[in-house]
């Protein structure tokens, strides 16, 4: 009984180590970038908030422009609003290309469609921060 409770130990430690370290940072890049996309979709803007990368969310909320009656708000809570807003015109999603630039950053090239059939290229560049990857930094194709 105890060689298969410690062969059961190893086999279960063995799998969590394995998983832990399984994930890639270009497929976790990209998760982050799906969930981000997805949240946005669904007017989950807070959700969509959280995915940012502190000092890149930071720089963003001054420049959200919204109603005077929601200048109570605090800067992430208006960048949040101004997120939930945007996901009623998003048609269709795809990602188009991931590539890792460093040890803490992931390029996700992204195709966006809109409801009236308008086609954008966006890049997101990610950054390890802690245990998750967030999104630093967000750019159109010119």
């Amino acid at each position: 009984m105890k060689k298969v409770l410690i062969i059961l130990a190893v086999v279960l430690g063995g799998f969590f180590v394995f998983r832990a370290c399984g994930t890639s940072p270009e497929e976790a890049s990209k998760d982050t970038v799906k969930e981000f996309i997805s949240a946005i979709r669904d007017g989950e803007g807070k959700e969509a908030v959280s995915m940012l990368y502190p000092p890149f969310r930071d720089a963003l909320a001054p420049n959200v422009k919204l109603p005077v009656q929601l200048t109570e708000m605090k800067p992430s809570e208006l960048l949040a609003c101004a997120l939930s807003s945007m996901g009623e015109n998003i048609k269709k999603v795809k990602i188009l290309d991931v590539k890792k630039v460093d040890d803490k950053h992931v390029e996700v090239m992204v195709k966006v469609i809109d409801k009236n059939g308008v086609e954008k290229i966006f890049y997101f560049i990610t950054i390890k921060d802690e245990k998750k990857w967030k999104i630093a930094s967000i750019s159109d194709a010119k």
